[in-house]
């Protein structure tokens, strides 16, 4: 026992050991507090988003709309994250860390298909399952039973070129594509939109894009068979697209009933579709609209009013109406039409209706493609001129009841996924369905994040040369903590 005290009090008069000790103690001490902090800031950052914003766009920061909508909202929404283990897109990861850390009622969870196949069952009937591909988010609301599939191509925006006459890549919207899903899953009713069936029109295949886009806006997309007992309500926008055979003269009247009732009409007449279709030319024709036979060319030395070198590729000039006016006045007016038809008012257009041209070609010609000649060559006596490929019409019914209809003459405007991301055509349609239904769509004002990259300046290298240089200033400072009570060892 006497040789244990001995042994401790000689450790104790031991200058090298005692500064040692200390030393080694002090090391350990600052690790185990590095560690801590680590995991409090790890815990911190899931909690609030605390991590600064490094990129040159701030493709993760959230805007004053998305941090309103998260504040608000009162349903649990979780999304699940159908991302590869290794790699996946950080600037999304970091943004749905940020998502979750604003609102308690929001969750996301990173998943594999491979690993929990039965994922895919839970939303059979809300998405389908080619929707779901191995790089994407799925946005479920349990409470409403929606969910929204959104993936890599409804990050980009594209911007006309003029100069080189192609479509450009603008920005990203991971922003704003998120928070419409979540605003769309949580909505507790959604605006009515009904297409009409039974005629050849087009099919949910040819429409996919185009629901797409409405369900995006938050519209409820119906499809209505007059022939199997369906109903028109008036309260509720009709799609008419690009019927194939005519309409009964029971259904006539039913359309013509809706119209009476107030109900608005939204229709595509393609330069494809049949002209024999005797009811359904008749129901035009009450709203003052007639189509010309044949496919709308744009004469070669129209530059500017048809796509590249191909003039049957049109790119109308939209006019400024009532119904258009903020498109035009903010730039969103760059549409393309491949192959289209063209319409004109008739000369016996009955009182009370009004004819509005929506979109005008330049100088161009109509090429009747039933005679056997080619489509692209004019021929003597093909008319020419300047034709409207839209038009917007407003009918007053005898009691004061107000009908309107949009008429546009192509369908890949809007069913084109290519021509919907690379033109205005998404705006273009939710503008056109937001002035016949009368309920305004989800619009979210996020604007894009810049895609091109900013000159490097001063300003933008300034956190980085600040964190370059403190982290050094740290280890030194940290050594010196360390190595100061071991200098006169």
């Amino acid at each position: 026992m006497n040789q244990i005290k001995s042994w401790l009090q000689k450790m104790k008069n031991n200058r090298k050991l005692r500064c040692g000790g200390f030393s080694v103690a002090l090391t350990a001490a600052v690790v185990l507090l590095v560690m801590l902090i680590g995991v409090l800031a790890d815990g911190l950052e899931k909690r609030f988003a605390l991590q600064i914003d490094c990129s040159f766009n701030a493709a993760t920061t959230q805007s004053e709309t998305t941090n309103r909508i998260l504040s608000a909202l009162d349903k649990d929404v979780h999304i699940y994250a159908i991302i590869p283990e290794e790699g996946g897109n950080a600037t999304l990861l970091s943004l749905l860390e940020r998502y979750a850390a604003a609102s308690s009622h929001l969750s996301w969870s990173r998943e594999s298909i491979m690993q929990n196949p039965v994922l895919l069952n839970q939303f059979s009937d809300a998405i389908g399952e080619n929707e779901v591909s191995l790089d994407c988010l799925i946005i479920s609301c349990p409470e409403t039973g929606r969910a929204r599939v959104i993936d890599e191509d409804d990050y980009y925006v594209y911007s006309y070129n003029p100069e080189t006459g192609y479509f450009d890549e603008a920005g990203f919207t991971y922003e704003e594509s998120l928070t419409e899903a979540i605003v769309y899953v949580t909505q507790d009713e959604l605006p009515a939109i009904q297409m009409l069936t039974g005629h050849g029109e087009l099919n949910e295949t040819d429409t996919e894009n185009l629901e797409n886009t409405l369900i995006s806006a938050n519209y409820l997309v119906e499809r209505i068979n007059l022939q199997s007992g369906g109903k028109l309500d008036p309260d509720s926008l009709l799609m008419i697209l690009a019927p194939q055979y005519d309409l009964t003269d029971l259904e006539l009247e039913k359309i013509m009933d809706f119209s009476r009732n107030g109900g608005n009409f939204f229709i595509i007449s393609q330069y494809s579709d049949p002209t024999n279709l005797e009811n359904y030319h008749a129901f035009l024709r009450s709203f003052g609209i007639e189509c010309y036979p044949g496919l709308v060319i744009a004469k070669e030395s129209a530059i500017g009013s048809y796509y590249a070198d191909s003039p049957v590729y049109l790119m109308p000039y939209m006019q400024e109406t009532d119904v258009t006016y903020n498109l035009v006045a903010s730039g969103q007016d760059i549409l393309l039409l491949g192959g289209a038809r063209a319409f004109y008012q008739p000369d016996d257009m009955g009182q009370g209706v009004q004819v509005t041209p929506v979109l005008l070609t330049g100088e161009a010609y109509i090429r009747n493609y039933l005679d056997g000649v080619s489509l692209s060559d004019q021929q003597e006596g093909d008319e020419e001129g300047v034709f409207a490929l839209s038009l917007w019409s407003e009918k007053m019914h005898e009691d004061g009841t107000l009908s309107r209809l949009f008429i546009l003459g192509n369908a890949t405007v809007f069913t084109d996924y290519w021509v919907q991301n690379n033109t205005d055509s998404n705006a273009f349609l939710l503008q056109m369905v937001r002035s016949l239904q009368g309920a305004d769509p989800v619009e979210l004002d996020i604007i894009p994040k810049n895609a091109l990259r900013e000159n490097l300046t001063l300003g933008n290298i300034t956190p980085a040369v600040v964190v370059t240089i403190m982290i050094p200033l740290l280890v030194l400072l940290g050594a010196a903590v360390v190595l100061l009570p071991r200098k006169n060892l």
